[in-house]
């Protein structure tokens, strides 16, 4: 399995050189505002669809996709994986290096941990990937939230096994505007005490006021201790590399998890430090089919991460 050893902001301008470019089809407007940008160069292309919630903008994306000469597959989460890994195995450069880029702004947590996972595990010396996410306009959070039906590891790959069973929990959170799922989770796994937030701010302003609000009463708890910290949606590296350090910090005493509400981009970020820490864990918490779907715009605003992944010296 390759190791990550390098991650760096970059300035999101098309690269020259694409091995294979890889978006998700979905339902938001956003889902293509990437794509657009980034694609021309890429040798081959694929766009990843749903079988269900093929509404809002899917049709008019699915549309672009096929129109930008994108190959078009559309699968259930359970078919995700052999889709892709399927795929990838056409796409072989002539190299021992391959460029990949990815862009993240759709996918949900399960399928960008097995992207993370798939590209790791690729049959290459080094893989250069770059990492795109298209912020959303800002748009409410829903009135009413829907219950959560899944609390567990995104994928077992990265559920973190850990050597020291006997070592209390630790989470590591990422805060969105869903009003109190943060404090949920947290009260679930009962580690009030064992709790460390990251809240976004980025070039929506819109946002920020929404995510305190939505997460005052556990900011009410961790925030006079120094618990809670802001991170610029704009510096993904900078990020990882705080996440990382707090996470060797908790190791000796604690088992962390990584629980990614907020923007993608989070979510990516802690799947990267879990590839650097093979026993700490990721989890979704997640309302599956019974979220409402939104129909999130681009706002203009996309932020590129280029990570590489290298084998063992």
């Amino acid at each position: 399995m390759l190791k990550l050893t390098s991650i760096r902001n970059v300035e999101s301008v098309p690269s020259e050189n694409i091995d294979v470019f890889i978006a998700a089809c979905g339902y938001e407007g956003r889902a293509i505002a990437a794509s657009k940008k980034f694609h021309q160069v890429a040798r081959r292309k694929l766009a990843i669809g749903f079988a269900s919630q093929r509404e809002l903008e899917y049709n008019a994306n699915k549309a672009w996709f096929e129109s930008a000469g994108f190959d078009l597959v559309e699968v259930d989460d359970d078919k995700f994986r052999d889709t892709l890994n399927q795929y990838l195995s056409q796409c072989s450069p002539e190299r021992c290096v391959w460029n990949v880029e990815i862009d993240i702004s759709c996918f949900n947590r399960f399928r960008m941990a097995h992207l993370v996972d798939a590209l790791r595990k690729l049959p290459a010396t080094e893989i250069a990937v770059t990492f795109r996410y298209s912020i959303a306009e800002f748009t409410p959070p829903a009135i009413d939230s829907a219950p959560t039906v899944t609390v567990a590891p995104v994928i077992p790959q990265f559920a973190g096994w850990t050597t020291r069973p006997d070592r209390p929990p630790a989470a590591i959170v990422g805060l969105g505007y869903e009003p109190n799922k943060a404090i949920g989770i947290v009260d679930h796994l009962e580690i009030n005490n064992a709790t460390w937030a990251y809240y976004p701010l980025g070039p929506i302003p819109e946002y920020y006021q929404r995510v305190l609000e939505a997460n005052r009463s556990l900011l009410d708890i961790i925030q006079s201790d120094g618990r809670c910290q802001p991170y610029d949606l704009n510096e993904p590296a900078q990020l990882f590399s705080e996440i990382n350090s707090l996470v060797d910090m908790l190791k000796p005493h604690f088992n962390a998890v990584l629980i990614p509400f907020g923007p993608k981009l989070f979510a990516l970020v802690t799947l990267l430090v879990a590839s650097v820490h093979d026993d700490v864990g990721v989890w979704r918490v997640s309302s599956g089919s019974l979220e409402e779907p939104v129909n999130r715009k681009a706002s203009g605003h996309v932020v590129s991460v280029s990570v590489n992944f290298r084998t063992k010296d």
